[in-house]
């Protein structure tokens, strides 16, 4: 049995007799690395070293032949017997696979060298470091991350369990990094993605057959793939998606009772951290004014599984601050695994506090424990999946087209038609661009945002409801736009998704005693766009509130942004900017009467 699997672990490595996609998946490999030197080494076919965009001088490797890469400043120097090279960006690409072999380094320290297989690779040498994209089909990439995220599975149904959810993830969240490059980074930012380590690149057979026994097949909800999530141990009850992300709630990522990862490696835990270090790490690493050292920390609030929601600090005057933000600040500063979950309870023992938890990471979706243990009873993938994703469905991929009418960044993904292909990565630059610019100002966002443009105006009219002079529109979760081409025709598009993005932020603030004429003033005093309209327009007796929430033309509507964002400024320069926000949050019950139109 054991030579079958390692001949059949060859035969996923090289994407099978028949590939299952159309389509590959571009990887960046050793995120997070510093790449001092590569070695390229041709397998079956010849190798070629070529200067991206370029047919030229290029570095021919026949098979069996091997070429040394090595920095020399922002530039590569590749070497094959006698011929040399020197490339800033460049491809290695061959009809079949070749090794690729990296020495890299993290924070200074030198580490092993590192090998892979693939048939194409792109290598970008800059200032910063050289970077690595491999380009896989969608089964060597699960291939990958089943030997990066699944090294406490042994038994076959859990792997297969874990081999639907990493390619489920990966169908769903393609293009994560689409504009710098790639669709996914190796780090558990997406999914941790390495080659097995021995050099001939070998899966081992464990994975081989889970991989061979779940081609193609994937997660649904009501015929759509589902967004998957896992971690190394839930301590006996799964989260919520939505209590930690509130735009993930979903049906199937509920929070369940799991008796089956009790009594593994993360079931129980203790830490004991001095409180001068908790007080430090809260000041230094959260930013939280501490008038006196820390006191005492207390859980104030938990959710439905038991897991912390917010904590309570004495020190000076009593202050709340989130826990997962808790967590995350001390296992920076500690070390990732110091809190492993929210689901603990806390003590103070003398200057310093005890933590007893459950569990290894944020829980939600499939325990690994758990399934391990599932597995191990003889329960099947299916079964394994369903207690973990309720009312979920096996089914199974469909092949990609050339043109996929959604595409992804890491914070949005854009529906679009077709003839609209041409304009989506702009877009999303821009709104990426607009995010990271907001962020700080207007508080946590989404983690994902989608947003859809139309072929037609009468497709965006019909599916919005606004009329034709109206650019695009939010509900605070989502946003609709005018065909992009025609918003970049009239030269607003890249405004007008900042415009979009700040409103959908805003929205999700406002507090419901609150106009709406105040939060289209707080968009456009935000953004500091230019407000062009008819000086002395005449609005007929209608309300500041009416006419932003009903223009009766554009022109009226343009009048009512300009004297929103009039009376925006002045309650800035009365009472300050954060006044303002103040109000959009918590208005006081004067502060609802001077607004109310």
């Amino acid at each position: 049995m054991k030579q079958v699997f390692t001949i059949l672990s060859l035969l996923i490595l090289a994407g099978g007799p028949t590939p299952l996609r159309g389509e590959d998946f571009r990887i960046e490999w050793l995120s997070g690395r510093s790449v001092q030197s590569l070695k390229f080494v041709a397998g079956a076919d010849t190798v070629q070293l070529c200067p991206i965009g370029q047919k030229k001088r290029c570095l021919a490797l026949p098979r069996g032949a091997t070429a040394s890469c090595a920095r020399s400043g922002t530039s590569l120097l590749c070497k094959a017997t006698n011929t040399i090279r020197q490339f800033q960006n460049f491809t290695a690409t061959s009809p079949t696979l070749f090794q690729v072999e990296a020495a890299s380094s993290k924070s200074g320290k030198s580490e092993a060298r590192r090998a892979g297989q693939a048939r194409n690779a792109e290598i970008r040498s800059t200032v910063a470091g050289t970077r690595i994209v491999l380009v896989l089909d969608l089964e060597n990439y699960v291939a990958g991350v089943l030997t990066g995220e699944a090294g406490i599975l042994r038994s076959p149904p859990a792997l297969e369990g874990m081999a639907i959810v990493a390619r489920t993830w990966a169908l769903r969240s393609r293009g994560r990094h689409r504009l710098t490059g790639f669709d996914f980074c190796s780090l558990t930012h997406c999914q941790v993605f390495s080659f097995p380590s021995d050099s001939g690149g070998t899966l081992p057979a464990s994975i081989a057959l889970a991989l061979h026994q779940t081609r193609g097949k994937v997660l649904k909800y009501s015929g759509q793939l589902i967004d998957v999530y896992f971690s190394a141990d839930c301590g006996g009850m799964t989260e919520a998606a939505g209590e930690i992300w509130s735009d993930r709630d979903a049906p199937y990522l509920t929070s369940i009772r799991d008796p089956y990862c009790a009594g593994s490696e993360h079931s129980s835990w203790r830490q004991t951290l001095a409180l001068a270090t908790v007080g430090k790490i809260v000041r230094t690493e959260i930013g939280l004014p501490m008038r006196a050292p820390l006191r005492d920390l207390r859980i104030d609030t938990q959710d439905a599984s038991g897991r912390a929601r917010t904590l309570l600090l004495e020190g000076g005057s009593p202050q709340r601050i989130d826990a997962n933000e808790f967590r995350y600040a001390v296992n920076r500063r500690l070390g990732w695994n110091t809190l492993k979950s929210n689901l603990y309870t806390v003590e103070r023992s003398g200057e310093s506090l005890i933590f007893t938890g459950r569990g290894l990471g944020h829980g939600v979706g499939l325990c690994q424990a758990g399934a391990e243990r599932m597995g191990q009873l003889n329960m099947d993938s299916e079964k394994i999946l369903a207690a973990y994703f309720p009312g979920t469905t096996l089914g199974d991929t469909a092949p990609l087209k050339s043109s996929d009418p959604i595409l992804s960044s890491e914070h949005f993904e854009l529906v679009f038609p077709e003839g609209q292909q041409g304009l989506v990565d702009e877009s999303l630059h821009a709104l990426e661009s607009a995010r990271s610019q907001f962020e700080g100002q207007l508080g946590p966002l989404p983690a994902k945002i989608r947003v859809e443009t139309f072929a037609t105006m009468t497709d965006f009219i019909r599916a919005s409801g606004q009329p034709g002079w109206v650019a695009a529109s939010t509900d605070g979760v989502s946003i609709s736009l005018q065909p992009l081409s025609t918003l970049k025709r009239k030269g607003i598009l890249t405004s007008t998704l900042r415009h979009e993005l700040a409103h959908l932020a805003i929205h999700r603030q406002r507090s419901p005693k609150v106009p709406r004429w105040f939060e289209e003033g707080m968009v456009v005093y935000l953004t500091k766009e230019p407000v062009t309209y008819k000086s002395g327009f005449d609005f007929r007796g209608r309300s500041l509130e009416e006419c932003i929430s009903k223009p009766r033309s554009e022109a009226e509507m343009k009048a009512a942004y300009a004297r929103a964002l009039d009376r925006i400024r002045t309650l800035a320069r009365e009472r300050g900017e954060a006044a303002i926000w103040q109000i959009l949050r918590q208005p006081s019950e004067d502060d609802i009467r001077r607004i109310k139109n």
